[in-house]
């Protein structure tokens, strides 16, 4: 499978490319382009020329688009799924779950196109006040494994409703679904450049996205380590950051809780995809009273 540019699959040579690793089998199941940094300016040039026609649209225009896409990701939600348990690892149900999850999100933000846009503020004396909102122009958005296809819907819904254009970077080990679904956006009529995606290492795909002056918001789910290399890479760009880290998330249990529910919420909350969630259970504090009885 290959990047989106532009509209355009774009290839790389056999020597510059990733191969896409089955977990249960060990089998290489696809090849995508190990990008570069020349890539990358391809597709942010790709995303700036067409801001201009995109951001002009009306929201209600754009929430079309994110409807039909879902749709289609309805359409194709049992190939997809068994794609993404090929690229992932993940179970076949948990899989359906989250590419439903991320159809549901593309016609939730298609849902919110109708509402204002702005609104108007009494100042007093001082008179009144508009408030407008308008897009950022390009921005990045780069994906983890753990969870990529309803991730991509997260970050991508919101922004391409807003007006914005979008490179997406998605995880070395997990592309194919994400490329697939880039294509149902395309398919749903999503004009060429809006949406691009570069395949390829963090260290190079992600620091050229990161860095791009051009590359107004980045949008990054991951690990602390890289939040952090990330909002020193932005700074001399004064970029818009959205860092979604690792968290250390304590359940805490109360003396009066059900305990069946109680244990079968931490049993899910902290091995629901293989335990990898920023969000899942990583400590428990137990009242003195129940303790027992919950281990």
């Amino acid at each position: 499978m290959d990047m989106l540019i532009n509209g355009t699959a774009v290839p790389a040579t056999d020597e510059a490319r990733i191969k896409v690793i089955n977990p249960a089998t060990g089998e290489c199941i696809d090849t995508v382009p190990r990008g570069s940094g020349t890539d990358v300016n391809t597709a942010v040039d790709a995303a700036d020329a067409a801001f201009g026609t995109w951001s002009e649209k009306t929201t209600r225009d754009r929430g079309l688009i994110l409807f039909r896409a879902a749709e289609l990701v309805r359409r194709d939600h049992k190939d997809l799924a068994r794609l993404l348990t090929q690229e992932q690892g993940k179970p076949l149900k948990e899989s359906i779950d989250e590419v439903r999850g991320c159809a549901n999100i593309l016609e939730y933000y298609a849902s919110i196109s109708g509402q204002p846009a702005g609104e108007a503020v009494h100042l007093g004396k001082a008179g009144d006040c508009l408030v407008t909102r308008v897009p950022l122009g390009v921005c990045g958005a780069i994906i983890p494994w753990n969870m990529p296809v309803i991730i991509m819907g997260w970050k991508l819904g919101p922004a391409l409703l807003a007006g914005n254009t979008l490179v997406l970077k998605p995880a070395s080990t997990t592309p194919l679904t994400n490329l697939r679904i880039a294509g149902l956006l395309q398919e749903a009529g999503l004009p060429h450049g809006v949406l691009n995606v570069v395949t390829g290492p963090g260290e190079t795909v992600g620091a050229a996205l990161v860095k791009h002056p051009r590359v107004k918001k980045i949008s990054f789910t991951g690990d602390c380590a890289t939040g952090h290399r990330i909002r020193q890479m932005a700074k001399d760009h004064l970029k818009t950051l959205t860092l979604e880290l690792g968290g250390s998330d304590p359940m805490i249990v109360m003396a009066d809780a059900d305990i069946s529910k109680a244990v079968d919420g931490a049993l899910r909350g902290r091995f629901y995809n293989a335990g990898q969630v920023c969000t899942a259970v990583k400590r428990l504090y137990l009242h003195e009273k129940i303790a027992e009885e919950f281990m």
